[in-house]
């Protein structure tokens, strides 16, 4: 019941969350290429502009960023998981081996209709604002800290640094809306690319961490959402 209860799930269609019960809506794009017809709109009337001015072969410019929030997921934390163990911390990590590439990304990103354009458009950087988990029945006033981590998988067998996404903590408790913000810049491009390039056939993990000041007095249902800002290069590659 508490592994479930807490698990992390990047699922089949790229989404990632934590939840128990919860839906996902198969309609919803992947949250790495969500609104991507809003940059490719942005890069392709630039990418003109561009190519038209630059007699050199392989110069290029960075555009961006385009911000766009879209939810990620929704579930429930169920109130009977959560011992009698005020102030400490509870963590569960996930493997997360649906990473996608940045082949994928691209293929997915970079086609207008039946449009390649990767020739001239690269994605350069995924930088995550923040992510929103907001209380729709109860609240969170049961905890008061959240982290959420990335953990590449580990390179020739030497363990690597975990990468915080997201923290939130407050010692009166976290309210109906956790607002959690990396304490440090995070690319997911970055991310993807070192995965691609690391021999390890281990996957790499996802790792929440949260700390109970009290004992819930009911089941707490959620919806979680994640901000993002997008940028391209664009030039003659």
């Amino acid at each position: 019941m508490a592994r479930d209860a807490l698990r992390l799930q990047w699922a089949n269609d790229g989404r990632f969350g934590y939840w128990t019960s919860g839906t996902h809506n198969s309609r919803r794009e992947n949250i790495l290429v969500a609104n991507n017809s809003r940059i490719l709109a942005m890069v392709a009337v630039v990418a003109g502009l561009v190519l038209s001015f630059s007699g050199c072969g392989g110069a290029f410019v960075e555009v961006g960023p385009v911000s766009f929030t879209t939810e990620i997921g929704s579930g429930t934390l169920l109130e009977d998981i959560f011992t009698r163990k005020g102030g400490v911390p509870i963590t569960h990590q996930e493997d997360f081996c649906d990473m996608p590439s940045e082949e994928a990304l691209e293929d997915q990103f970079l086609q207008v209709g039946d449009i390649d354009i990767s020739k001239f458009v690269r994605l350069s950087r995924l930088e995550l604002v923040e992510s929103t988990i907001t209380a729709t029945q109860g609240d969170f006033n049961f905890l008061s800290s959240m982290t959420v981590r990335f953990i590449p998988a580990p390179v020739n067998g030497v363990e690597q640094d975990p990468v915080v996404l997201g923290t939130a903590s407050n010692a009166n408790g976290l309210g109906t809306v956790v607002v959690l913000t990396p304490p440090e810049p995070v690319d997911f491009l970055d991310l993807i690319q070192q995965n691609d390039a690391n021999p390890s056939s281990e996957c790499p993990k996802l790792e929440l961490e949260v700390t109970v000041r009290a004992i819930p007095t009911q089941d707490v249902t959620y919806i979680a959402e994640v901000s993002i800002d997008a940028y391209a290069e664009i030039g003659s590659f």
